[in-house]
């Protein structure tokens, strides 16, 4: 149920599950299980989550988006990374966007254009 939270949060920070599950003290394919949501989440399994990652648990278990402050850890530079590569493509799917949109600016112009002509023409 909040797995994806967990794994969204996990990534911004930059670790890996195998860093997460040795720091829980659980084998690498039991916290995998919390993050595809195939094992429930117990109180103390979401408190332990909730302080190596640096977020409250409520963060976890709200349907707002967390709250995720970097400060220095050993993650910090891989999330800076993974959030400058997720502007850059998003970026470029904006500028797309705008050619597109622009490209059909101009030809509904051209197209009111025709019609203002055969218009004037009656």
């Amino acid at each position: 149920m909040y797995g994806d939270k967990i794994r969204m949060i996990r990534e911004l920070r930059g670790f890996s599950q195998e860093d997460v599950a040795d720091a829980l003290g659980i084998k690498q394919n039991s916290y995998s299980k919390i993050e595809t949501n195939q094992t429930k989440l117990t109180a103390e399994m979401l408190q332990k989550i909730a302080i190596h990652f640096g977020v409250s648990p409520v963060d976890i278990i709200s349907q707002q988006p967390a709250i995720v402050n970097f400060q220095a850890n050993q993650g910090t530079q891989q999330a800076f990374g993974y959030i400058e590569t997720f502007i850059s493509s998003q970026k470029e799917v904006f500028e797309a966007s705008l050619f597109s949109k622009d490209k059909e600016i101009n030809r509904l112009t051209k197209q009111i254009e025709d019609l203002m002509k055969l218009l004037g023409k009656f």
